[in-house]
């Protein structure tokens, strides 16, 4: 049996270290380590809430549980183990200075509009299950680890939402599946909010979209940029998430967050669900008032024929929750069943169009693979789908980035800038140019990510993509007009260092190199030229 870390060792080492020290536990008792996120993480979600005073319960098991003596004689079943898991089962009512930790239920994975009560659900966190599965000895080793180890109280805000990225990669990487985990970094949603940038003056409320948020980090990173640099304060944020867990994380980490750094928590509205099944936000906020900003990373190949028939059903439908498009025998045309990527496009098109019945200036910025701009023939389902996004108007930009911007993947990929207000032109910028250095080694890489943004790439990108003028073998104009696809690196080009060279200066090249080479062959002694 593994020995169990007494607590003078566990308060030696730091913060995150509580990783290991939960998963050599896990492993003593037999669990699958594919599974040791769930449980690190639904431990870690509730120490959040603890550290930041959100609930009136601590996981001091040897004080009553931080809980008066009236209130823990509730609870009190004598052993910690069965103490602490009565204390689970009632988590909903021992809440306190929760601000925005209610929503209408028609958001929640069930019928509760309290956002606690889904610490211990079957969609989300099944903290009983995992309780129960502890002998009280290896429990309360547990509750002294994230007692005495994870302490948030002292870590940065702004660095909760990275923590789950943290935890999934730390705990694939120790299972050896890092399928599906590819982290936007943050300078890639700064690019994104500096290229659709709103000034402070006009906007009462910045409302801003991520049809599929994860655990909201685009969203809080572009709702703090927005805040430090444009000088909006009020700031609202709306999100759909398909997994439960990520959507519980979600939004216990905007719960936590702040904007300015003393009041508690982003305004929020965070959907459980699927999005191209069920889209909590197709007719807006509320059906009436819209988005200023919508931010997106949908899943790259993303399977959806499962969702086939309700997917074309709604599209089919009279208002259809998505752009939909048809061919010459008024057919609904459908992208490949193995990628569902430009069905997320052709939901945010969709809201875009409404946004432009509603007379709303809106931004989009979508992060796409590279195949979503130029796979298949000229009469394939795709080009159909993308000749008739490109003949909305909205798609104002796109900028195909360098490699390696990903954490667990090199993937070329590219974004997408979309405008509510129609243009026919189309900006295409190439960040991997001889002609400028347009991004940068990333100071931490990591895995495959290798890659980033300066402040100064940034603002250049941005000046590139905003321009009235094309920059050679950089950026350039297309017309939308009656395009299916789009070569970025073919379009713009590619220099040719030789093209500076004179002729004389060639020439002159050329006979030093045969005069060398002359020189070579006289001296040789195989040659017995001397």
């Amino acid at each position: 049996m593994t020995m169990m870390p007494n607590r003078t060792k566990i308060l030696e080492k730091s913060l995150c270290d509580y990783y290991w020290a939960y998963s050599d536990i896990l492993r003593d008792i037999g669990i699958n380590e594919s599974t040791y996120d769930q449980r690190i993480m639904a431990f870690m979600a509730l120490k959040l809430l603890i550290d930041n005073d959100k609930l009136m319960f601590t996981f001091e098991y040897n004080n009553n549980f931080g809980l008066d003596h009236a209130i823990f004689a509730k609870y009190d079943l004598g052993e910690t183990k069965k103490t602490f898991l009565n204390i689970i089962k009632n988590i909903e009512k021992l809440g306190q200075n929760l601000n925005y930790f209610t929503q209408e239920s028609k958001y929640n994975p069930d019928t509760s509009k309290n956002i606690l009560t889904y610490l211990n659900h079957f969609k989300t966190f099944e903290l009983e299950r995992y309780i129960q599965e502890l002998p009280n000895n290896y429990l309360e080793n547990v509750l002294d680890i994230y007692t005495y180890k994870a302490n948030f109280r002292d870590y940065p805000k702004e660095q909760y939402k990275d923590l789950y990225e943290a935890t999934i990669s730390r705990m694939k990487k120790l299972s050896g599946d890092l399928t599906g985990q590819h982290f936007t970094q943050k300078s890639i949603v700064h690019l994104m909010c500096e290229v659709s940038k709103f000034e402070a003056e006009g906007y009462d409320k910045l409302a801003i979209y991520d049809p599929t948020c994860g655990t909201a980090s685009m969203l809080m990173e572009s709702a703090h940029y927005f805040y430090n640099k444009n000088k909006i304060e009020n700031i609202e944020v709306y999100g759909q998430e398909l997994h439960g867990q990520t959507w519980l994380l979600a939004k216990i980490f905007l719960e936590i967050s702040s904007l300015d750094g003393k009041s508690q928590g982003i305004k929020n509205t965070i959907a459980y669900g699927n999005t191209l099944t069920n889209p909590a936000f197709a007719n807006g906020i509320n059906g009436d008032t819209s988005f200023d900003f919508i931010i997106a990373n949908p899943p790259f190949g993303v399977d959806w024929k499962h969702n086939y028939d309700e997917i074309v059903q709604n599209m089919n439908s009279k208002k259809s929750d998505f752009f939909v498009v048809k061919d010459e025998k008024n057919k609904v045309v459908t992208p490949k069943k193995s990628d569902g990527q430009f069905l997320f496009m052709q939901h945010i098109i969709n809201l875009m169009k409404s946004e432009k019945r509603r007379n709303k200036h809106a931004h989009a910025a979508i992060i796409s693979s590279s195949t979503l701009i130029s796979t298949g023939s000229a009469t394939s389902s795709e080009a159909m789908i993308r000749k008739a996004i490109f003949g909305t108007g909205f798609v104002s930009a796109v900028l195909e980035q360098p490699n390696a911007m990903f954490t667990n993947t090199d993937i070329s990929s590219h974004i997408w800038f979309l405008d509510s207000d129609p243009s026919e032109k189309i900006t295409i910028v190439k960040a991997d140019t001889k002609e400028e250095e347009l991004f940068s080694p990333h100071p931490q890489a990591k895995d495959k990510m290798k890659n980033t943004y300066s402040v100064k790439n940034i603002r250049r990108l941005a000046t590139l993509i905003n321009s009235k003028k094309e920059f050679k073998y950089k950026s350039k104009f297309i017309n939308s007009k009656d395009i299916y696809e789009i070569n970025i690196s073919n379009e713009i080009g590619f220099k040719d260092d030789t093209e500076e060279l004179s002729f004389d200066d060639l020439t002159n090249e050329l006979n030093s190199i045969m005069k060398e080479m002359c020189n070579e062959f006289q001296n040789n002694p195989l040659f017995g030229t001397k």
